[in-house]
């Protein structure tokens, strides 16, 4: 049994480093590419109004229409999904497995996600649909079918099937069993009898499962009214302990940069051997673990916020770009930075979890606070993520087989975060990558068919 689960890890490790050098990495830099020239570098030269009509709003009271939510909420629960286990052990693993240089490239990611993710909420609200029941449905299925004509409907609805298997693996067991490992391990350190750990992770699992079926039930409405209320809570929960640590650490700082610079753009890296092999490594897991980070070229926040009570395709686009800076560029980079600060040992082309940055916290706050910290982090970051992707993978399942399938798949989802509680950390990771890249494909081809009306649409509105 072992040998077979190491040969299926292996043969997914393989694949999934192909889907990603040869596939979503050249997707990736040329869409962005693409999209920013169209769009006249849109997420540099209108970040600061991008940030004034999104973050700077925030506290601002919105009224939505029935069975829509607010511009807001649909971030939110967009967020809610991005804002995951991903932050802290993506984050952690593209470090260990591509040393400080993935930092950069993460950055560099971001700024091609930034346009992407503006290109896919633009497409969501220009093509979506009104429901009979009030409020709308939308997002890569919707704007492939409707944006590229009925031809490419199998295309649509290759993207919806792969969405909603995705949705178990970026959305449900990768985040669930980090967040149960670091529970666990926390409850070591208060109590917990030695021996017991797989008994707690059962009892765990029923008790997310029971919690997480009752979340996902709830409505499009219900669902962003909750996630407007935990995603700033947990946000502002996390940054001010890894702030903390960092200015612990500070004088670290210029080192730490240096590091991460040094490991992207050193000569020697780009000169070959051994070092470019790691040059190699830093690009690919930074790319990869941004990916898995803000969602960017998944197409996946597009599905949140076609249901925004809004106009203005391109202001509600606005949007993607603070998320992938509030998700890549602040809360991956304080995780980095915490890390990497903190002097712990790195383990250096190894897998790397949540250790990784309780090690850290365990530096300024002490083994004890820095375990139940890390367990209530990842449990809020985890749930929020559950809430965010059972939405995804719910309008992916009714778009493929209509309204009586949501019921039996948000079962079956809410099921699944028992068994993620008990099951290998390692192969659910190596799943939700291969299943990511997969649905990336039918969204890239819709970005650059549809990157003309993107350009459209954003000259028209930010020339008037």
């Amino acid at each position: 049994m072992n040998l077979t689960f190491l040969m299926i890890y292996q043969t997914l490790c393989s694949f999934n480093n192909y889907l990603w050098s040869a596939l979503f990495l050249p997707c990736t830099v040329i869409c962005g590419g693409l999209l920013s020239f169209r769009c006249g570098f849109l997420q540099l030269r209108r970040f600061p109004l991008a940030m004034k009509l999104t973050a700077g709003s925030i506290f601002k009271k919105h009224r939505a229409e029935k069975g829509t939510v607010t511009p807001f909420q649909a971030a939110a629960t967009a967020l809610a999904s991005t804002v995951g286990t991903g932050n802290i052990i993506g984050t952690a693993q593209a470090i260990a497995m591509g040393g400080p240089g993935a930092v950069f490239w993460m950055w560099a990611a971001s700024l091609l996600g930034m346009i992407i993710k503006y290109a896919e909420i633009c497409l969501s609200i220009l093509y979506r649909r009104r429901e009979a029941a009030g409020g709308y449905s939308g997002g890569p299925m919707v704007y492939i079918e409707l944006g590229l004509g009925k031809r490419f409907r199998p295309l649509a609805r290759a993207y919806a099937l792969l969405a909603a298997l995705a949705a178990f693996g970026i959305g449900n067991m990768s985040q669930i069993s980090s967040a149960a490992g670091a529970v666990t391990l926390a409850a070591g350190c208060f109590g917990l009898p030695a021996g017991n750990e797989a008994l707690f992770r059962h009892v765990l699992g029923l008790i997310l499962a029971v919690l997480t079926c009752a979340a996902v039930f709830r409505s499009t409405v219900g669902t962003g009214k909750l996630t407007a209320v935990l995603v700033p809570l947990m946000g502002a929960f996390f940054f001010l302990a890894a702030c903390g640590l960092i200015l612990c650490h500070v004088q670290r700082l210029p080192v730490v940069l240096l590091e991460i610079f040094r490991g992207a753009l050193s000569p020697r890296a780009i000169g070959g051997g051994m070092s470019g092999a790691a040059m190699k490594q830093a690009l690919q897991w930074g790319l990869r673990r941004s990916a898995f980070s803000n969602e960017a070229g998944l197409g996946s926040a597009a599905i949140a916020h076609a249901s925004a009570d809004v106009r203005s395709a391109p202001e509600q686009g606005l949007w993607g770009i603070f998320e992938v800076f509030a998700d890549t560029v602040v809360i991956c980079s304080l995780t980095a930075f915490a890390i990497l600060c903190s002097g712990i040992g790195v383990p250096w082309g190894q897998t790397a979890g949540s250790e990784l940055f309780t090690s850290a916290l365990t530096t300024v706050y002490g083994k004890n606070c820095s375990q139940l910290f890390m367990a209530l982090s990842l449990l809020f970051f985890a749930m929020s993520s559950v809430l965010g992707w059972a939405l995804y993978g719910s309008c992916c399942v009714r778009y493929l087989f209509g309204q009586v399938a949501v019921v039996p798949y948000r079962l079956l989802f809410a099921s699944a975060v028992y068994f993620s509680c008990v099951m290998s950390t390692n192969l659910i990771w190596a799943l939700s990558d291969c299943f990511n890249a997969l649905m990336s494909v039918p969204n890239f081809i819709a970005l650059f068919a549809l990157s003309g009306k993107v350009a459209e649409v954003t000259r028209e509105h930010f020339s008037s």
